[in-house]
């Protein structure tokens, strides 16, 4: 009888560690998120359930990022430096398109962004880059500042991102973290891009 209860308490044991692995995983390691809305289309939908990498890292252009956008940040025009201003207020889900350092342009007349004079080939984007209707955040050139990311949706028609006054530029500090997975729905489960 003591083995059997040494068993199940042995059992329990490695159940207990199991579990606190995984919660400290997901508290320090990964996140979950999901898509709102379409500014993502057609690369991820709304509704779709993602699995975050939020380990210390350093997001590189082209890598889709989870951001908490509570506050913005745009270029005084005096002086080029940046300030902080209201943002969203929510967490959105973008791709990185430049970082600290690089120039960026976009040529909203033929819907072309370029990143240090050389134009980017999107196969993402489901429609032509173009100039917000109200409330820019800059005029382009522009560069990014060290320690922030410019960050646009892949439907760049409807997609609030780093064109506009209320997101702007991301401090590095609001990245959080990298989306590496869909997990749902099921049958589009994978690797995302």
């Amino acid at each position: 009888m003591h083995e059997i209860i040494g068993i199940c308490l042995d059992i329990l044991d490695y159940a207990l560690v199991t579990l606190f692995c995984i919660v400290l995983l997901c508290i320090y390691v990964f996140h979950f998120a999901a898509v709102q809305g379409d500014s993502m289309n057609p690369t991820l939908q709304a509704g779709n359930q993602l699995l975050v990498n939020a380990l210390d890292f350093s997001p590189e252009c082209g890598d889709i990022v989870i951001i908490d956008a509570k506050e913005a940040v745009l270029l005084r025009e005096s002086d080029g430096q940046p300030y902080h201003t209201e943002g969203l207020h929510k967490v959105i889900v973008k791709r990185v398109i430049a970082v600290g350092g690089q120039q960026l342009d976009i040529d909203f007349e033929n819907g072309i962004v370029y990143r240090d004079g050389t134009a980017l080939n999107e196969p993402y984007i489901s429609s032509p880059t173009n100039a917000p209707a109200i409330n820019a955040a800059f005029e382009y050139p522009i560069t990014v500042p060290e320690g922030y990311v410019f960050v646009m949706g892949d439907n760049r028609s409807v997609s609030k991102d780093s064109r506009y006054g209320d997101v702007g530029l991301i401090p590095l500090d609001d990245v959080e973290g990298k989306v590496i997975l869909r997990l749902k729905p099921s049958d589009e489960f994978g690797f995302v891009k």
